[in-house]
């Protein structure tokens, strides 16, 4: 079978590689139908160890992909998923034993891996996993959405761990695949104004066909949001940017008594001013990935019920060949004209 194979920093290969064996007991085979590269994906890609340097992760090269919906070809032992049921996949590897995973908290085991980091992924014709984590989806939405099931998840987390209050004012910073969805899940959790902030006129432009009531460029927002909260501030402010001046604004726009929650990946150190924070009695929270029994389910339900609309944010449907030219380097290049790259690594599925 077909994989696209990370050897490196800007090392992607699509290859031939042996094909799977049978699952073992409690894992499942499937067919991709469908695979999403998101941003972590391309951090990885341009920031991963060079090809000459020794090895970081037990096995490499890895095949990547972390947002996966495909079809079951075959079950192992113990597995009550059929042949032929189309699943999206979760995509967390936990021990399922340690102190956190015993608590729910999945993306925070000792031991996580994720398909496509640290564990072979979904761009590829073919991927094992477990069955815990593949959950089936109905003919609602099509396996390219499904695939979307795992960007969606993350905001139905972000969402959750904000203690969202009925009738609050929120803003989103970063009007990304990521943000737009925070945007959407928001909306659905009671919020009453929802604001955009996003330097790209196109996507200010769909944020509010997407239901924001106010999308704005970031030089304009500080005095937007004064405006439609009478000086007070965003009861909530997401920030899904990951980039640290996006966080800096996020925590300086939060009302006091406010909650800013941290969605974007960012490897930066943020300077935060104590007093100032602790006067204001802010909140900062962090909101990593989602859990397999809890925010997954829940995103499959709001994709299914078209209460999230993610066909809006599908800018771009590839084959595996493309991965590279028109996945990775294009989202590198050309950022602003892409949201969600869909591989289809078997075509269009039937």
């Amino acid at each position: 079978m077909r994989a696209a194979r990370m050897y490196g920093r800007q090392d992607l290969r699509i290859e031939d590689v042996p094909a799977l064996g049978s699952p073992p007991p409690g894992w499942v085979r499937l067919k991709v139908e469908a695979a999403g590269i998101c941003g972590t994906d391309l951090e990885v890609y341009l920031n991963a160890r060079r090809s000459e340097e020794p090895p970081l992760a037990e096995r490499e090269p890895l095949t990547m992909g972390h947002e996966s919906a495909g079809v079951v070809v075959e079950a192992g032992p113990g597995v009550d998923l059929p042949v032929g049921q189309r699943v999206a996949v979760e995509g967390h590897l936990f021990c399922g034993e340690c102190f956190w995973c015993r608590r729910g908290d999945y993306a925070l085991c000792v031991s996580l891996r994720s398909t496509g980091q640290g564990a072979d992924g979904g761009l590829a014709e073919e991927m094992l996993a477990p069955a815990r984590i593949c959950l089936p989806y109905s003919d609602a939405i099509t396996p390219e959405e499904a695939a979307a099931t795992e960007p969606t998840s993350v905001a139905v987390r972000a969402v959750r761990r904000s203690r969202l209050e009925p009738g609050s004012t929120v803003a989103v910073v970063g009007g990304g695949t990521i943000g737009l969805l925070v945007a959407q899940v928001a909306r659905l959790r009671g919020a009453e104004r929802v604001v955009v902030v996003e330097p790209v006129a196109e996507r200010r432009a769909l944020a509010e066909r997407l239901g924001a009531d106010r999308a704005v460029a970031p030089d304009d927002a500080e005095d937007a949001l004064k405006e439609l909260t009478d000086g007070v501030g965003p009861d909530v402010v997401y920030e899904a940017g990951g980039k640290l001046a996006a966080v800096r604004s996020a925590v300086k726009w939060t009302r006091k008594g406010g909650r800013t929650v941290l969605v974007g990946v960012s490897g930066d150190t943020l300077d935060l001013n104590l007093i100032s924070f602790l006067l204001g009695e802010k909140e900062l929270i962090a909101s990593l990935s989602h859990t397999y029994d809890v925010d997954f389910p829940e995103a499959i339900g709001l994709l299914e019920s078209r209460k999230v609309d993610v066909r809006p944010l599908i800018t771009d449907r590839i084959g595996l060949d493309q991965v590279v030219t028109h996945g990775f380097e294009a989202l590198h290049h050309e950022p602003a004209a892409h949201l969600k790259v869909i591989v289809l690594p078997n075509g269009q599925p039937a």
